[in-house]
């Protein structure tokens, strides 16, 4: 009669009994298994280092490039220049650390007079974020197709607002108007 452990494999010889040398024996050698077939094994690429986890499905701290969409303060549509709204205050407020660097500017003219540009002077919160008091020329730097136009604006906390003081260089006449949109792309901690 055939004997088995627990596990399931096969004993040979008695469970109790004694060995060649005279020793007490509890229990006896299993029977030795067939070899195992081999198996293809397929080589399993490392996790990409973006994909770096604490623990199983928590994510390291890592950061991101993300828009900070700055809203007009005046205008209908919200930054929307005029005769009467020559000057606009475009403002994002930050829900998480936060350091602008890209700015995206977009414009639509309306009209014979809508020449003018977009002069900007950028805030982090109270502290000016240039070399100098004088305006920047935003839609030369914030143009979607240039390339090297960082502008590295301070590192700023929750709460804090980033405005963008804009003033138009040429005024509008009658009923012409500049619409504009200001975007930051920005490093975020997520």
């Amino acid at each position: 009669m055939r004997q088995f452990d627990v596990v399931g494999d096969e004993i040979m010889g008695e469970i109790m009994g004694y060995d060649e040398e005279g020793n007490m024996v509890v229990g006896a050698a299993p029977a030795p298994r067939a070899a195992a077939p081999a198996h293809r094994v397929m080589k399993i690429a490392p996790k990409p280092q973006w994909r770096a986890q604490l623990a199983p499905g928590v994510i390291q701290p890592d950061e991101g490039m993300v828009p900070l969409t700055l809203l007009g303060q005046a205008g209908s549509p919200p930054g929307t220049f005029s005769a009467t709204i020559p000057s606009i205050t475009f403002q994002g407020q930050l829900q998480k650390p936060y350091r602008a660097e890209r700015l995206l500017v977009s414009t639509v003219r309306t009209g014979t007079s809508a020449v003018g540009r977009l002069i900007t002077t950028p805030f982090v919160g109270t502290d000016l974020q240039m070399a100098d008091i004088n305006g920047f020329d935003a839609e030369l730097v914030g143009q979607p197709g240039s390339f090297g136009t960082r502008l590295t604006l301070k590192a700023a906390e929750p709460g804090v607002l980033i405005r963008l003081v804009t003033n138009l260089s040429v005024v509008l006449a009658g009923t012409d108007t500049i619409q504009a949109n200001f975007t930051f792309l920005g490093r975020i901690i997520h």
